[in-house]
């Protein structure tokens, strides 16, 4: 059997959840996971994948990228339409859909692409720091302080148009050759593509209005029944290893919380580099889940979506990115993604401290 990514998050996030229940003699207590939360992130995991086997968004993004003829070009589109889809479907998802179009560019065109792809990766994480649901993290904190779509929009507003400029500045300064290719985008089923754009908004608004919970397990089961109407096949497709994943996530870290205290030292200034930092180390999202509701939202939110930048494990996208790369390019990777960290973080440091 395959060993993926989020299997082998699976197996080490179950062990340590072995572990903390021999430690804290107890199989689950209440309020240690979100479920509310978890609701949300599945049903837009399940909508995600009827949207990208629909054919849909593969069809509109190839035709967007076909006109580039250059790499440069083929850059800047492909930042500018990450970080836009990055917004609504999530920053892996994004990546999910977008990549292989990058990649079949580059077998036709007899180019290596992986330079575009690890800017994909860094845009993903930039675009979806702006929305409460780009990406889980954000889904997570937002419900934790009950924010409203434009508190958290403006909050995030000045880092997302500085880390998404520096991206450009990059893309337009970077070395440029030809590039063409005649592949003709798949036809998509209209129909399909149509009812989880609109289950998709139904999702959004939903999250937005905070609503019950029942809202977004009817539209978990409308698309299950949809994939198995259209397309039957698909239903294993969704990553329901994922769902999981989170689930552990917060078992874990909310364990973690009730033995441990979280060494911020109450500092904002402390908070946002250990965040960052910790990201770094075992991926944004199950460090939002450990530092919980620190005093200053953007503190937190900053460091952990800034966090998404630098190692492989700092992000999914990070991770979905790599897995795409020929020969696995490690070191181009963090060149790219380490020097956007840093920079970031200085721009970071400064809007929230200065």
């Amino acid at each position: 059997m395959k060993i993926t990514v989020n299997k082998l998050l699976l197996l080490v996030l179950g062990l340590a959840y072995a572990v903390i229940i021999l430690l804290r003699k107890s199989i689950y207590s209440a309020g240690l996971v979100d479920w509310n939360t978890i609701a949300i992130l599945s049903s837009l995991i399940v909508v995600n994948t009827g949207l990208m086997y629909s054919g849909g968004l593969n069809f509109v993004a190839y035709r967007i990228m076909k006109v580039t003829k250059g790499r440069r070009k083929l850059m800047i589109v492909s930042v500018l339409l990450t970080s836009f889809m990055a917004m609504f479907l999530t920053n892996d998802v994004s990546l999910l859909v977008l990549i292989p179009i990058t990649i079949t560019i580059g077998k036709f065109a007899g180019k290596n692409i992986d330079d575009v792809i690890i800017f994909q990766a860094i845009a993903a994480n930039v675009g979806s720091m702006l929305m409460p649901f780009g990406n889980p993290q954000n889904i997570i904190m937002y419900r934790l302080y009950s924010l409203n779509l434009f508190e958290f929009v403006r909050t995030m507003t000045p880092i997302f148009i500085v880390s998404l400029a520096i991206l450009l500045l990059f893309s337009v300064i970077f070395k440029d050759d030809k590039l063409e290719s005649h592949e003709t985008g798949p036809r998509p089923h209209f129909y399909f593509f149509g009812l989880y754009l609109a289950l998709l908004l139904i999702t959004i608004v939903g999250m937005l209005l905070n609503a019950t919970i029942y809202l977004f397990l009817g539209v978990i089961l409308v698309s299950i029944i949809s994939l198995l109407l259209f397309e039957p096949q698909t239903v294993v497709k969704v990553d329901y290893v994922l769902i999981v994943v989170f689930i552990l996530i917060f078992l874990v870290m909310n364990s973690i919380r009730l033995l441990i205290t979280i060494p911020t030292f109450g500092g904002g200034v402390q908070t946002f580099f250990s965040s960052m930092l910790l990201s770094q180390v075992i991926s944004n999202v199950p460090t939002t889940v450990l530092f919980g509701k620190v005093s200053s939202f953007a503190v937190l939110s900053y460091g952990v979506n800034i966090g998404g930048n630098g190692t492989v494990v700092a992000s999914l996208a990070n991770i979905i990115a790599l897995r795409n790369l020929s020969g696995k390019n490690f070191l181009k990777f963090n060149k790219y993604s380490f020097l956007f960290l840093v920079i970031t973080a200085l721009f970071g440091y400064l809007i929230l401290f200065a």
